[in-house]
């Protein structure tokens, strides 16, 4: 069984995806130590001059050693009703808005306390809008104690997992040899993104797969 792991993002982007699809089993990394001014609470929409970030605001200030699950969101601020007028004005154009807008009214009509829980509601409502049938656990149910390439190696053991597959980008810190001693296969993500239509003239890429999803709505498969 070939097993993918990545941190729990907001409105994740192409590669996630296109990992989440080529893999047999899908470990969501919930119980690692919040990155600020990363991609777990933020996420990229393209817009008219180029693009945007959507930034779920959260509680940092001496919570310097917080878990991703342990976050919580700052709901002083009136983000989600920003974060919805945002999309409904930079995709209002987009053929597939209309569809989806629905969903996205309901989702962003939730009252969450944790950004966990509204990172992993964006991640299913992209993964089942994609029809990616890949099931998901989240690392703390696993309760592996290791780090770094140890810990990822374990959780794949855990799971049941012999191949581990890998976003190329981390060649430059993943130990092979770990994997090898702990009779776990690594394999790496062969990932190409291509353009693909956009809202505004031009492409912008990296975007949030919502961008696709809402440019592309059933062709957007053939970009992950």
């Amino acid at each position: 069984m070939k097993a993918a792991i990545h941190q729990l993002q907001y409105w994740p982007g192409l590669r996630f995806f296109a990992k989440m699809r080529a893999a047999d089993l899908f470990i969501y990394l919930d119980d690692v130590q919040f990155e600020k001014r990363e991609f777990q609470n933020r996420n990229r929409i393209r817009t008219a001059r180029g693009w945007q970030y959507l930034t779920a605001p959260v509680v940092s200030k001496g919570r310097f050693s917080q878990k991703i699950n342990e976050v919580e969101l700052d709901n002083t601020a009136a983000w989600r009703e920003e974060h919805l007028r945002a999309i409904k004005i930079n995709y209002a154009r987009a053929p597939f808005f209309k569809e989806h807008l629905a969903a996205l009214e309901e989702l962003y009509s939730r009252d969450y306390r944790l950004l966990a829980d509204l990172a992993t509601a964006t991640m299913d409502f992209l993964k089942d809008a994609f029809g990616i049938k890949t099931p998901v656990r989240f690392s703390s149910e696993l309760k592996v104690e290791e780090t770094s390439s140890a810990r990822l190696a374990r959780l794949c053991a855990a799971a049941g997992a012999d191949e581990y597959l890998s976003g190329a980008g981390a060649k430059a810190y993943l130990d092979p040899n770990v994997f090898s001693f702990a009779g776990i296969k690594l394999s790496w993500q062969e990932f190409k993104p291509a353009a693909y239509p956009q809202a505004f003239p031009g492409f912008e890429p990296d975007m949030s797969a919502l961008d696709l999803l809402l440019n592309c709505g059933p062709r957007s498969g053939e970009y992950l």
